[in-house]
């Protein structure tokens, strides 16, 4: 069935995820077959699943629907507070998808493929907000510091500045500059 998503005309296709044999059917819309495919894509790479059918029919909207048609069409104010409808475990907005609970925020950041390794944190104080533009994304879970301050606490390190001294510059405990540090090890040893 053909729409319209603000001055363009949209067609609703229907997407089977399937992961370990299991498949769901969700509701996508889109501007035309390019449009959906890339959707498709982000869907399945956020949800983890083995792999995923676009069909040409319609199929009913659900919550998770409307999120990532949102998603799609960036539909989010940079002010306003979204709130989620769905369910919650843990205080924190989440779904239930192919068997396995998702937490709507870490979906968004699989969505908008912004890395693994990147911890949200909601910045607008509502725990049932779910707007991609209210949300911090950190490197660590308990970090105390940015991208930036990673980066610079890597060169720092590089350029052999104390651990003390870094700490001291990005006004953060040593503990935090020593994991920053090992992680880098880690990582480094691990990619190679």
């Amino acid at each position: 069935m053909k729409e319209r998503e603000g001055n363009q005309e949209t067609i609703n296709y229907s997407l089977i995820v399937k992961r370990n044999r299991i498949d769901h059917k969700l509701s996508v819309t889109a501007n035309g077959g390019g449009h959906a495919q890339a959707q498709a894509e982000d869907i399945a790479r956020a949800l983890r699943a083995d792999s995923f059918a676009l069909l040409y029919e319609e199929t009913e909207p659900s919550d998770v629907s409307e999120l990532f048609r949102k998603l799609a069409y960036s539909d989010f104010s940079r002010t306003d507070c979204v709130l989620w409808e769905g369910k919650f475990t843990n205080n924190t907005p989440a779904f239930y998808v192919l068997k396995t609970r998702y937490y709507v925020r870490r979906i968004i950041r699989d969505y908008l493929d912004i890395g693994n390794d990147v911890y949200v944190k909601m910045t607008c104080g509502k725990k049932e907000c779910i707007n991609p533009f209210h949300n911090s994304y950190k490197n660590m879970k308990a970090a105390k510091t940015t991208g930036a301050d990673w980066n610079l606490a890597l060169a720092f390190a590089s350029q052999g500045v104390p651990v003390s001294e870094i700490a001291k510059a990005l006004k953060v405990h040593r503990s935090t500059i020593y994991r920053i540090l090992n992680h880098e090890r880690f990582s480094s040893r691990s990619s190679s």
